[in-house]
């Protein structure tokens, strides 16, 4: 299936701040593609349609919506995604 992906202004900002953001671009272009096992992509517990999608030590946070369409909204070093 094929989603529509949207970045919200402040994961665009994030995106714009990495170093290697081309291999997390491109990890983000895939995800386009649906949950294909090429991507790392895990449901995070305590959320409905919450997900993280592994990007070396990055983390794509992002929630699945109906239409379908994706909207990511966190790209954070992997220590600090999960804190609350």
């Amino acid at each position: 299936m094929k989603y529509r992906v949207f970045l919200e202004k402040r994961a665009q900002k994030q995106l714009e701040n990495l170093n290697d953001n081309d291999h997390i671009k491109d990890k983000i272009i895939k995800l386009k593609e649906g949950f294909v096992p090429e991507l790392d992509i895990k449901k995070l517990k305590g959320f409905k349609n919450h997900y993280r999608l592994r990007a070396g030590g990055y983390r794509i946070l992002f929630e699945l919506q109906e239409g379908p369409s994706i909207i990511v909204y966190a790209i954070l070093p992997r220590k600090k995604a999960y804190k609350k």
